[in-house]
Formats: C-alpha cells, structure tokens, sequence
C-alpha cells in the first residue's frame, strides 16, 4: 500500500463531512462581522472597533496557516481547531465590552485559518478521482455559510446566535478525530517546485482580487450608473450566492479538463464584466460570479496534485493578499463610475494569466 491514496481504515465519509462543514463554518466566520455589526453597535456603542478584530482576526489567521502548512501531521489540531471557533464563539457571546470580542478574534483567527487549509487539504487527499469536483462542492458549502450568517442575524439576537455556533463548531469537532497525516510530506525536505507552482499561484492572486474587489465595489459602481440601493443589495447577495452556484454546477464540467475548461470561463467572464459597463446590464455581476465559482478549488487542486502540501500554504497566502491589495487599490479610483475599469483590468489580468497554465493541465 503506498501514500497516494488513503488506507482504507480511515472513515473517509466521517472526514469527508468534517471537510464540508469546517467550510460551512468559515463561511459563517468570515461573514460573522458584517452580520452582527449592528447589533454589536446597538449592544456596545462607540465601544466598536471593527479594525481591531478585523486586525487581530488576521494576524492570528496567517499565524496558524504559517504554521500548520508546515506540519505533516492533522490529528490532533484538526480537531482542535473545530474546538478553537466554538470556544471563541463561547467567549464572544459572553462578552461584557467589545474588546473581549477583539480578544476572542485571536482565536478565532488561529482555527479558522487552520480549518480553511486543512478543510481543502483533506478532503483533497481523500477524493483523488474526483478532488475537482468534490472540493468544488466543499467550497461550495463556504458559500452557504456566508449566506446564512445574515439570515441567522435576522432571526437570533447575537449571543444567542453565538453560542449556536459554538456547540455546532464543537459537536463537529469530533468528525475530524483521528484525521490521517498529510500524504507524501517530509516538512524539512520539500520544497516548492516555483517553475511549477507560480502561474497557479498568479491566477489565485488575481482571482480572488477579482472576487474581493467586485464584492466590496460592485454596489458603488452600480449607483454610480443609477440602481437603487435595494437592487445593489440583492445584486451583491446574488453575486455571492452566484459563486456558490457556479462551484455546486460548472465544477463537474471543469474536473475533466480543468485548465481548458477554466480558460473558457475567465474568457465568458471577461466578456461578462465588460457588458456591466453599460448601465442595463448591471445585472450581469452574479453571472460573472457562476463563471468565476470553480476557479479556488479547482486550482488548489491542481497545485496540490503538481506541487504537493509544501505549496498550498503559499496559495493561501496569495488569497490572503490578493483579497486585501486589490480592493484597497480600486479605493483609490477617484470617481465610482471609473471602478468598472479595475473589474476589467483584473478579468484581463486573470484571463491572460490563465494561459501561462497552458501545458501544466
């Protein structure tokens, strides 16, 4: 028996749920702040300082990735991370000032960014045949769980919703127990095949920048062309359900030929943001969200299958900056109406990227 593959004692159906539903909580975690920010404000006042978790949330995130993209082994802090959120969760709805909930975010940070890797990682290695498709529909879950960060808002006052949280991150806790060590990984060996790993690498970059900015911009650029706030609200929302949408359908069209097949969809969505420069084509944001929904999984699992674990955390720190560089630098767009040219610069960008992985499918 060699490590390509799982021995077949390990519960690969029990993983795989731990992977789907460590998905679904990041989703509900990153979406957590802009949800509940209201009621926060109505519980603490001018208490609030949202830079400060945000800041806090960060730092403790990239610190946890840096270190578990380094260690073969996920059992035990798989499960720990899983019981790091709900602890948080627990500390937060308890929270008598706001910056308990800065204090929580540390934590929070820490399991989230080892949950997000190890979510994508396992279910990667559990799903050989399959990894395109099935960690299509595992990242598909993390867009459920932004969308139902809001929807719990609506309905929960925030502790109450908290501590819901928390027992379900920790009864999950116990489906990653046990999970096997990351296959073919020596930690002080490997080293990252750069000739290899960088145009995936550029693309992730690009696409979540691309992501980012149009899910934090889309809105102003839509007033600036006359849509009213309502449909700048349902737009977004379907803009998010969108790339949910297109991980759930168009990941099983992408598994056979993945980088072909996602060269035609950057090009459909270049074309795509390049009608939203006409005001009535507005609506087009969260087809071009369907269009761009298998590109993180799909990627990951290609670099996974090239480059192995050594090169996944690089990935992620590409996210990491793609998702704060580019919406930061649209914000220096002097006019609303202009933010249309950063959204086609960057669908440029990323198309003619893609072609750098011409010969690595």
């Amino acid at each position: 028996m060699t490590e390509s593959s799982p021995p077949p004692t390990h519960p690969r159906g029990r993983l795989t749920a731990a992977g789907f539903i460590g998905l679904y909580l990041h989703g509900i975690v990153v979406a957590m702040p802009g949800a509940f920010l209201q009621q926060w404000t109505d519980t603490f006042g001018a208490g609030v300082n949202i830079g400060l978790f945000y800041t806090l949330f960060l730092i403790s995130s990239l610190g946890g990735l840096i270190w578990v993209s380094r260690q073969k082994y996920r059992h035990p802090v798989f499960t720990l991370a899983f019981a790091a959120i709900g602890i948080a969760f627990i500390a937060a709805a308890c929270a008598p000032g706001f910056g308990w909930i800065g204090g929580a975010a540390l934590l929070l940070g820490w399991g989230d960014g080892i949950l997000n890797f190890h979510c994508n990682n396992l279910v990667g290695e559990l799903h050989p045949r399959r990894k395109i498709t099935v960690l299509n529909w595992a990242n598909a879950t993390f867009g459920v769980g932004a969308l139902s960060a809001p929807l719990i808002s609506a309905v929960l006052p925030w502790r109450w919703a908290f501590g819901l949280v928390a027992i379900g991150a920790i009864l999950a806790s116990a489906l990653a127990w046990q999970a096997p060590s990351v296959q073919n990984f020596q930690p002080r060996q490997d080293r990252v095949q750069w000739s290899i790993a960088w145009p995936f690498l550029l693309v992730i970059l690009l696409y979540v920048g691309l992501e980012s900015s149009i899910g934090t911009w889309s809105g102003s650029y839509l007033s600036s062309i006359g849509w009213s706030k309502g449909w700048q609200s349902a737009l977004l929302s379907a803009y998010w359900g969108g790339l949910t949408l297109g991980r759930l359908t168009l990941g099983v069209w992408v598994g056979p030929r993945p980088v072909q097949r996602l060269q035609i969809l950057f090009l459909a969505g270049l074309v795509t943001i390049s009608l939203t420069f006409f005001s009535s084509f507005g609506f087009l944001f969260p087809v071009a969200a369907v269009l761009y929904g298998p590109t993180f999984a799909t990627i990951f699992a290609l670099l996974q299958e090239r480059c192995g674990h050594v090169a996944l955390g690089y990935m992620f720190y590409a996210a990491y900056l793609g998702k704060t560089l580019f919406p930061a630098a649209l914000d220096q767009i002097p006019y609303p109406i202009d933010l249309r040219l950063g959204f086609l610069c960057l669908a440029l960008l990323l198309y003619f990227s893609s072609l750098l992985l011409k010969g690595k499918s």
